[in-house]
């Protein structure tokens, strides 16, 4: 596992499937306290800033792309050798556009154990799928979180009160670590959720317990919703994290309770 990650690679000058690799998504939920496989809808949405390869021509092209990866498939991809496989394909030619979306998703789909999406667009027009989250920001309601609340039950930080409430939560301090390089990684974390109400300082508090966590960012928001699931005995409840750009690619991974359409949307952050 990791072979590429925290190495030095060169980018491959040919068409290089090979580089991909897994990460199954049991490795992270061996590690928690719920079943995921049964309990969580939504996906994966990488955003890709660098798709370019030659044309029927041999002229270079440039498109940015959303890239879709459901999150009950087998596995999901690593990162950094998703950025090497899809610069492996700058010196490919492709007759037209659609035949590289169908390379792409075909490699990707047989790594991933499922069917995967990607959808290409100018990079000007990043701008139509721009937005920004909204709710109520928890870092206002910010407060110290000494280091050994990070290595205990981050569950307990939650507090939640006896009356239903629902609201949506922002936070712009979410910062864990990679389980590799040990590098930080910035996010955006939004919460949508119905149940027993949070309390905005806990959940701020509960947030810096994972500034020095070493996980992927799909297993951090898999162990965040978890969490909030179990605190909240919600009804409802959707989490998001906008991770900040790497290497020419981000991802966003959503979990919901019910089955969801999972958004195509970017922050400007990224």
């Amino acid at each position: 596992m990791a072979r590429v990650l925290g190495q030095v690679v060169s980018a491959p000058r040919d068409y290089s499937p090979d580089i991909l690799e897994a990460i199954p998504r049991s490795e992270g939920r061996s590690r928690l306290s719920w079943d995921a496989a049964d309990n969580v809808h939504g996906g994966d949405v990488w955003h890709l800033y660098e798709l370019s390869w030659l044309d029927e021509a041999s002229a270079p092209t440039s498109f940015a792309g959303v890239l879709t990866i459901p999150c009950q498939s087998h596995a999901t991809v690593e990162s950094k050798s998703l950025k090497l496989y899809l610069n492996s394909l700058n010196f490919h030619s492709f007759e037209t556009p659609q035949q590289a979306v169908q390379c792409i998703t075909n490699d990707l789909s047989e790594l991933t154990g499922t069917k995967v999406n990607l959808s290409l667009m100018l990079p000007s027009d990043l701008a139509q799928i721009t937005r920004e989250p909204s709710g109520t920001l928890v870092d206002e309601f910010s407060k110290p979180c000494p280091e050994h609340e990070a290595q205990s039950d981050r569950q307990a930080l939650l507090r939640v009160g006896s009356d239903i409430g629902s609201d949506n939560l922002l936070s712009h301090c979410l910062r864990s670590l990679c389980p590799v390089t040990g590098q930080p990684d910035w996010a955006t974390l939004w919460i949508h959720y119905r149940g027993n109400s949070l309390d905005p300082g806990s959940v701020s508090r509960y947030i810096s317990s994972f500034r020095n966590h070493q996980e992927y960012h799909e297993q951090c928001v898999e162990r965040i919703y978890g969490d909030i699931l179990a605190a909240t005995n919600a009804q409802q409840l959707i989490v998001a994290a906008y991770y900040q750009r790497r290497g020419g690619v981000d991802i966003t991974p959503w979990r919901s309770l019910a089955p969801l359409t999972v958004p195509l949307d970017r922050m400007g952050r990224q």
